[in-house]
């Protein structure tokens, strides 16, 4: 990787609590040369200002859109982008300080066009370790079944091979990752994983609705694409933007129940 060829877009609706977080965690790499850039889908809160707060910390750049859609976010980040490479981040993920460099590294050596890596949970409980561990497991299995995945929180991979098949889908309202990642291997573009920890997976959707109701979600949607090869396109209940996690939501039936019904709902769903 070239210097001041790396472009990070991450798109944003209603994160002034989570996005500083990150802005803060990519300050402090240990690889300097980038640009970052915040698109922003018309948040009622304080997303903007929080992010232009960091203006004379980085090479940051703004840009606020008439409307949320995470696909049509980053595509439109990618179209303002002046590096080779594109980084796409969730605004609730944190790099770690050796991140960029290391990705720099790895590009350097392996000379790959499409690249994620393993994740870490943003906790020490038990089970959302576990629920990373899964996480990680799914993208060695999706090699294993010649279905690749890179995932929404750190995904990295050439502007040329992203212009090639047209940016991300907007017409998904889900799925729009693991769709992204199969029209590049349609295009011959196949996934690279560096199998270190370079970001910290926030766990707040799974604190918010629940781990069993998260997990399912996850699990159902990769497991439909390492058997089927497609993805879902709508995923009831699964909503975007920092708003949803102000509230937990309550849990009404028993752990082992929950996860016993939706379990079963999800194997029929799979294999239909």
């Amino acid at each position: 990787m070239n210097k001041t060829t790396v472009s990070i877009i991450i798109p944003t609706l209603n994160e002034e609590k989570f996005l500083p977080n990150l802005l803060a965690s990519i300050v402090t790499q240990t690889e300097k040369t980038f640009e970052v850039i915040v698109v922003d889908g018309a948040s009622k809160d304080t997303t903007v200002a929080a992010a232009r707060t960091f203006a004379k910390k980085l090479p940051l750049r703004v840009i606020v859109c008439e409307r949320a859609g995470v696909s049509m976010q980053r595509n439109r980040g990618a179209a303002a982008a002046q590096g080779e490479w594109l980084i796409f981040l969730d605004a609730d993920s944190v790099l770690l300080p050796y991140c960029l460099s290391r990705l720099a590294e790895f590009i350097q050596t392996e000379k790959p066009r499409f690249v994620t890596s393993w994740g870490k949970p943003d906790s020490r409980v038990v089970q959302d370790s576990l629920s990373t561990l899964l996480y990680n497991m799914v993208l060695e299995g999706g090699l294993l079944f010649h279905r690749q995945l890179s995932p929404g929180p750190f995904t990295a991979v050439t502007k040329s091979a992203f212009d090639a098949i047209g940016g991300y889908d907007e017409s998904l309202e889900f799925g729009e990752d693991q769709n992204l990642s199969q029209r590049l291997a349609d295009h011959g573009t196949p996934l690279a994983i560096i199998r270190e920890t370079l970001f910290i997976w926030s766990m707040r959707r799974f604190r918010a609705q629940g781990t069993v109701w998260s997990a399912q979600v996850y699990l159902r949607s990769a497991l439909r694409v390492l058997f089927t090869g497609k993805n879902y396109t709508h995923m009831p209940g699964y909503i975007m933007g920092g708003h949803l996690y102000d509230k937990k939501r309550p849990m009404k039936r028993s752990v082992l129940k929950t996860f016993e019904t939706k379990f079963k709902k999800m194997m029929r769903e799979v294999f239909a």
